[in-house]
């Protein structure tokens, strides 16, 4: 039934297979230029929605922090080392998440820590540390840090309990 078809439109055998050569390569470009196409739109939108700027300073991340652009910053403060991701603005925060990635050397209080995170809502266009407001953070690594400053102040006030009284009473120190 095909060869009466071909034979009447006027194809030879060889012409059919020369025509059916040219149809699978057009095929074949049509298939590369869609999969070009899709590559690059993956690429785009990957570009878009997923991908942060490194920062090595302070200043960048600051600069990132302030416009709430998505970065990455590996920071270090009093020895204790953080990661800080900023993910961009949800309402009228910039999201900020916070990872321990190492704490001091000396204090095993603070490498228990190690690898908590928690994140932080600060306010837009605002450029502070974002750990020195935890009030705004949640996660282990809040928890964590309240559990410590908990534990010192009330070492810190058993230890100076008479002295305290002392005070209280406004009574003069006998040393």
């Amino acid at each position: 039934m095909i060869k009466k078809v071909v034979k009447n439109k006027g194809y030879s055998n060889q012409e059919l297979i020369k025509k059916n050569i040219k149809d699978k390569k057009n095929l074949d470009k049509r298939k590369l230029i869609i999969l070009a196409v899709l590559i690059i739109t993956i690429g785009i939108i990957w570009r878009i929605f997923f991908s942060y700027t490194i920062c090595d300073t302070w200043n960048c991340f600051n600069s990132h922090l302030e416009d709430c652009d998505r970065a990455t910053f590996i920071g270090e403060s009093n020895g204790i080392v953080f990661e800080y991701i900023i993910r961009g603005d949800s309402e009228d925060h910039c999201t900020v998440n916070i990872e321990l990635l190492q704490g001091k050397l000396n204090d095993q209080d603070s490498i228990k820590l190690e690898n908590q995170e928690m994140i932080c809502k600060l306010p837009k266009g605002v450029v502070i540390i974002p750990e020195s407001d935890i009030g705004n953070c949640h996660g282990l690594l809040k928890e964590g840090l309240q559990d410590l400053i908990i534990e010192k102040l009330y070492t810190y006030l058993v230890q100076n309990l008479g002295r305290i009284n002392l005070e209280v009473l406004d009574i003069p120190d006998v040393n």
